[in-house]
């Protein structure tokens, strides 16, 4: 991981000794390992890195990126080019459809280090050494694909509550629901129709209103498309539209004797 953040710069390694260094890091007095656990580390890497240029080199759209940036930099702002690989706002920057990008996503998730994490760690991650045109798609597509993170994963999300059926009606026109379809071309001056069904007999009534309606204007329209032909219901369905929840809505059914019910969120 480490040896991939140094692909973007030119630089040297020098010993320095011990009585010159005396804030020397932990990790540089460790106790001798085994050589070859380094080899398992290190290798692999230097072998994905030579891969890594290999395709880069091989992908015209990568070549002709990097020649535009070398001739013209002023039109790249974000955009560098060194030791031979083009960087993003300091990211090792890969074209679209690169194939060791899936290398990458299996790196920086499935791998013991990547730990299965979510979309937002993942994503983060990556973003710590490269980029490429549509990653957190990739990224989401990845996470939310693997297999091992849907079989042992939990959900996170709070549990739903029991949905409330709605009573059977037994007449018609006693029980009904309303909502609105918003969004028409204009009709004289109307771009809303507003729908009311039995819940009964499933028949509807519509009635035209403008785009900037109030609730006055929708219990008249309602008065005259319902009440006027089979009187006041026993029960209205509706949404949780502002419209519906207003004072003015509810002390006016609440006088009639209608009962109002709410539907719930995100419920079809």
């Amino acid at each position: 991981m480490y040896l991939a953040r140094l692909m973007g710069y030119d630089y040297t390694i020098q010993y320095r000794a011990g009585n010159h260094n005396q804030a020397a890091d932990a990790l540089s007095r460790l106790p001798e390992q085994d050589p070859s656990l380094f080899m398992i580390l290190f290798v692999p890497s230097l072998t994905f890195l030579e891969e890594l240029r290999r395709q880069l080199n091989a992908h015209p759209d990568y070549t002709r990126r990097r020649q535009e940036i070398t001739q013209n930099p002023a039109n790249f702002p974000t955009f560098t080019v060194s030791q031979d690989l083009v960087m993003n706002n300091g990211r090792i920057w890969l074209p679209r459809g690169l194939p060791i990008t899936s290398t990458l996503l299996m790196e920086y998730h499935t791998t013991p280090t990547g730990d299965h994490a979510g979309i937002a760690k993942t994503l983060a991650r990556i973003l710590e050494n490269f980029s490429w045109p549509g990653l957190q798609k990739d990224v989401k597509q990845f996470v939310t694909n693997c297999l091992d993170c849907q079989v042992t994963k939990y959900e996170t999300q709070k549990v739903a509550g029991l949905l409330c059926p709605l009573p059977i009606p037994h007449r018609p026109w006693e029980d009904l629901s309303l909502d609105f379809i918003v969004g028409l071309p204009p009709y004289q001056g109307n771009t809303t129709i507003i729908v009311v069904v039995d819940r009964f007999s499933k028949g509807i009534h519509l009635g035209m209103l403008p785009t900037a309606h109030t609730a006055h204007m929708v219990a008249t329209l309602f008065i005259e498309v319902v009440v006027k032909f089979h009187g006041v219901p026993q029960s209205l369905v509706s949404d949780r539209d502002p419209l519906f929840i207003s004072r003015f809505w509810q002390e006016l059914f609440q006088a009639s004797g209608t009962h109002l019910r709410m539907s719930s969120a995100y419920h079809p």
